[in-house]
């Protein structure tokens, strides 16, 4: 059977999955206590994952799956393993399962969304997976919420890129998910040969 991109990771368990937010900034300082900040690049998601000890039969499917990516020619759909639900409804699960749409944006970041579960409670640290009409995806991390009822209004990090748009786009609640590929020169392998842990690194692609 062929292989669809973007691919899943793999299904095996892990006991690292980081998201980590570069931000290119540089700062100087200058004349009077003056500090020059320039965000020369958009911020982009890096991911680091770390598997547990695998036996060799499923340290091989690790293998062949990092192989099929071609060192970052091919996509890889990235949802991180078991973050599943915003942590306030941790205990009434159901609402973060019904996806919500955007409505307005300001500012880059500040989201308003409708057709929400009533029951949805987001959160400061919550993620918010958004998936724009053009195909294009971005995963923002709730810093401020509010509203009620039907709608909320988040406001996230990082905003959306410029030239994302992301009115209309369906916003999901349930897991933090992006477009990636894979970082090359990040695959590692360690450990004996009877068991071996894998890491390796996924960066956030708009393509």
């Amino acid at each position: 059977m062929a292989i669809t991109f973007p691919r899943a990771i793999p299904d095996v368990p892990y006991v690292g999955a980081d998201l980590e937010l570069i931000e290119s900034v540089s700062q100087s300082r200058s004349g009077e206590r003056l500090t020059n900040i320039v965000e020369y690049a958009d911020p982009v998601w890096r991911v680091t994952l770390t598997t547990k000890p695998l036996r060799p039969p499923l340290a091989a499917s690790v293998e062949a799956w990092w192989r099929s990516l071609r060192g970052g020619l091919k996509t890889v759909l990235y949802r991180h393993p078991w973050y599943c639900t915003p942590i306030g409804n941790v205990s009434s699960r159901g609402p973060e399962l019904d996806p919500g749409t955007v409505s307005s944006v300001a500012s880059g970041n500040v989201v308003a969304i409708a057709s929400v579960d009533a029951g949805l409670v987001l959160s400061p640290g919550d993620y918010v997976s958004f998936a724009a009409v053009s195909g294009v995806r971005h995963l923002g991390q709730v810093s401020d919420v509010s509203g009620t009822g039907t709608s909320r209004t988040v406001t996230i990090e990082p905003p959306a890129p410029v030239g994302l748009n992301l009115v209309g786009a369906t916003a999901r609640f349930d897991r933090a998910e992006l477009l990636t590929r894979p970082i090359a020169g990040s695959h590692d392998v360690s450990g004996s040969s009877t068991l071996k842990t894998i890491t390796f690194q996924l960066l956030e692609s708009a393509t």
